[in-house]
C-alpha cells in the first residue's frame, strides 16, 4: 500500500512512542486511541508502529547545521529539558537561529519519513508537505 506524505502524515511523526500506527492494508496512519490496545493484534492485522521524531532530535540536528561555536558551546553543556527550552529562548531572540528552521524541520522530517518507508518496504508519494509543522 502507498503512504501519501503530506502535511497530515508528517504531523503524525511528532508524538510519543506508539501514538500512531501505519496500516499496510490501507496505507493510512491511525491514532492508537482509535485502535485496539493490543499491539500483537495490531501487528497481526498489518499495522506497524509509525515513525516518531522528537522535537529535541530535530533541534539537535538543526543546531549542528548552524556551525556556530558559541552556540555549540552553550548547548553542549545542557541536558535534554534544558536543551529544548534554551533553544526556544534563543530562537525567539535571534533571527539567525530562527531563520531557516521551518524549512530545515520540514526537510528533516520528510527525509526521515522517506527513509522509514524505504526501511519498511512502503511505497510512498509526496504531495504538499510544506512547513511549518512544529513551529
Amino acid at each position: 500500500m502507498n503512504l501519501v506524505i503530506n502535511e497530515k502524515s508528517m504531523r503524525c511523526v511528532w508524538g510519543s512512542t506508539g501514538e500512531y500506527w501505519f496500516s499496510r492494508t490501507d496505507g493510512t496512519v491511525h491514532s492508537s486511541e482509535d485502535l485496539s490496545d493490543n499491539d500483537a493484534a495490531l501487528i497481526s492485522n498489518g499495522f506497524i508502529p509509525y515513525l516518531t521524531i522528537s522535537n529535541e532530535e530535530i533541534i539537535r540536528a538543526y543546531v549542528k547545521t548552524l556551525e556556530n561555536k558559541k552556540l555549540s558551546a552553550v548547548f553542549s553543556r545542557l541536558g535534554s529539558d534544558e536543551y529544548v527550552n534554551t533553544f526556544w529562548k534563543y530562537f525567539n531572540a535571534y533571527s539567525e537561529i530562527s531563520d531557516g528552521f521551518a524549512d530545515f524541520e520540514s526537510k528533516y522530517v520528510l527525509d526521515k519519513l522517506k527513509a522509514w518507508c524505504d526501511e519498511n518496504g512502503i511505497e510512498y508519494t509526496v504531495e504538499d508537505a510544506s512547513p511549518p509543522f512544529g513551529v
